[in-house]
């Protein structure tokens, strides 16, 4: 079935951006919003994987999406691109797209590729923090980063979002050809665990204390990983939002302090029973 939707259904084209095996994916989504704030409006949705990026045949005509062709009236779809297996959905959630989004997932300027860069080393981290610490043979409390995917709206039901806006009156509403961030739906109460200055909660779980400081040993002071947001899922895994680095070289988006954000960090750090004695301190 693919992406070839009835006007009675929301969906995204392919992703724009990728996750670190090329993969895209792309989306439908609810009617009314689960969440709307003065900066997001958030949905929830599935999204589905597209084929790898060498796979999906590029436009000729130079759009912004690579799923079809535009005209001055309307979008001529193709659905060659798509993978249909059931077995590729997973929950998400789809939300407006700030600019620093946008910025981010910028393939056409290398210096704004910070994004891919981020959920890559985070993710290399988890596995040596993984065997440092033998998280599987101990069956300690596992750490994942939410993947998340900037894509451009396909189709808006003409029929079923106007009888939703009016009938709950909520703040705002996605509109066709707006850009949004599909992300992996976190699940469970929704927490900040450890802010970007490295203070954490009082409750904070020691093994994101643990982790941070890890990141630091392990890059050698070259950066930090901090400001940890998610939720503690029933599989026993602390399900992350996408987090801050701080870097030597600030190499990572607006929100990377540099060498002060690095201090910053590591003084407000408490090292507790499962930080090793020989791992690198400021």
């Amino acid at each position: 079935m693919g992406n070839n939707y009835s006007d009675g259904m929301n969906s995204t084209y392919h992703s724009i951006s990728s996750d670190e095996r090329e993969i895209r994916r792309w989306s439908s989504f609810e009617y009314y919003p689960f969440k709307c704030g003065r900066r997001r409006i958030v949905y929830k949705g599935i999204s589905f994987q597209s084929k790898r990026i060498d796979e999906i045949e590029e436009p000729t005509d130079g759009n912004f999406h690579d799923k079809g062709t535009k005209t001055k009236s309307k979008r001529v779809k193709t659905t060659d691109n798509i993978d249909n297996s059931y077995w590729s959905k997973q929950k998400c959630v789809v939300k407006t797209a700030s600019k620093d989004d946008i910025m981010m997932n910028d393939k056409s300027n290398t210096d704004s590729q910070w994004f891919r860069k981020m959920f890559i080393t985070g993710n290399d981290n988890i596995s040596l923090f993984r065997k440092e610490l033998n998280m599987d043979t101990e069956k300690k409390l596992g750490i994942a980063f939410a993947k998340s995917y900037l894509a451009e709206i396909d189709n808006m039901s003409s029929v079923w979002n106007p009888i939703c806006y009016y009938c709950c009156r909520y703040k705002g509403r996605l509109s066709m050809d707006d850009i949004v961030l599909i992300e992996d739906r976190i699940e469970g109460p929704f927490r900040h665990f450890i802010f970007v200055d490295g203070t954490c909660e009082d409750d904070c779980p020691a093994i994101l204390n643990a982790f941070l400081h890890f990141t630091y040993h392990q890059s050698e002071g070259k950066l930090v990983m901090c400001d940890f947001q998610g939720a503690e899922e029933k599989s026993n895994i602390l399900h992350l939002t996408v987090p801050t680095v701080h870097s030597i070289e600030r190499s990572f988006g607006p929100k990377d302090q540099g060498e002060e954000g690095i201090k910053e960090v590591l003084s407000n750090h408490k090292c507790n029973e499962l930080c090793h004695k020989d791992w690198l301190k400021p």
